[in-house]
């Protein structure tokens, strides 16, 4: 037997919540009362009708899952109300008991924020200077460099006359930074003179 739960906030036609009234279940287009259960596993019987609570309104209820007709009070009946199955009781399915899945997920291609761009769309080409386009990777002026690249001539070589440098007065500091400056030039990290 599928279980599924159902849980409302009863309102009579004017939209007025129903405090502590009866709501009963009959299994659809019959006078049959439905059996319903209070928790998840069908093992503990609840009354049918059931009582709506008194400050909310709020009532649930465990069945089978099928098709009910709701009956309120004044004698207002909803008719063909789904119950719904619960997914295994709640527990989670591991994706590897999913069966008969596909084993891609093909992206779809489009110019929104949810799509993905096809590989051959003109704007994965350079566009005019100060125009933002996507870029391929690629060594050129118009193309973006990959993230493991090391652009020649930027943190090579070695610095060890900078690190180990040690100055004991002003102008030692001076030549000091003075040839930091250079070094931080010649790799590229700095411009000017």
């Amino acid at each position: 037997m599928a279980l599924g739960r159902y849980t409302e906030v009863a309102r009579a036609a004017n939209g007025d919540l129903i405090r502590a009234g009866e709501v009963t279940v009959h299994a659809a287009g019959t006078t049959d009362l439905a059996e319903l259960w209070q928790d998840d596993a069908g093992t503990v019987p609840a009354p049918n009708p059931g009582l709506t609570d008194l400050a909310s309104g709020a009532w649930s209820a465990v069945a089978e899952a099928g098709l009910y007709d709701l009956t309120y009070p004044g004698g207002r009946t909803v008719h063909n109300v789904p119950i719904a199955a619960a997914a295994s009781g709640g527990a989670v399915v591991a994706w590897d008991d999913i069966t008969d899945k596909p084993t891609t997920f093909a992206p779809t291609i489009g110019a929104t924020a949810s799509t993905a761009v096809a590989g051959n769309d003109a704007r994965l080409t350079a566009g005019p200077a100060g125009t933002a386009t996507v870029r391929a990777i690629g060594s050129t002026a118009t193309t973006a460099a990959a993230g493991n690249h090391t652009h020649t001539g930027l943190l090579t070589g070695s610095a060890a006359a900078v690190n180990n440098s040690v100055a004991t007065d002003a102008a030692g500091v001076v030549t000091d930074f003075n040839a930091l400056l250079a070094a931080l030039r010649t790799r590229g990290i700095i411009t000017g003179a």
